[in-house]
């Protein structure tokens, strides 16, 4: 995995709760290969918890954000999908 491409995975997560970005998110965080740079780890961490962090606050808020055809917040198509 190339920091890019976890970089990529964080933006479609923390902007989009995208739910196979963030997937990829825990994969390059959780990564015992030896080879994996540990800046990487962390960015990855770091995107992951604030995608978690992003979506939470949508749900808690006033309005929530609503997925445009579903009519439900993206935290619960994100859940039905796990």
């Amino acid at each position: 995995m190339d920091s890019d491409y976890v970089f990529l995975c964080g933006v479609m997560w923390c902007r989009f709760g995208q739910q196979e970005a963030g997937k990829e998110l825990l994969r390059a965080a959780t990564t015992m290969d030896p080879e994996m740079d540990p800046d990487m780890r962390a960015l990855a961490w770091a995107m992951l918890a604030q995608g978690a962090r992003r979506l939470r606050n949508w749900e808690d808020g006033p309005t929530p954000l609503l997925a445009r055809s579903l009519e439900e917040t993206y935290v619960d198509e994100i859940m039905r999908g796990l």
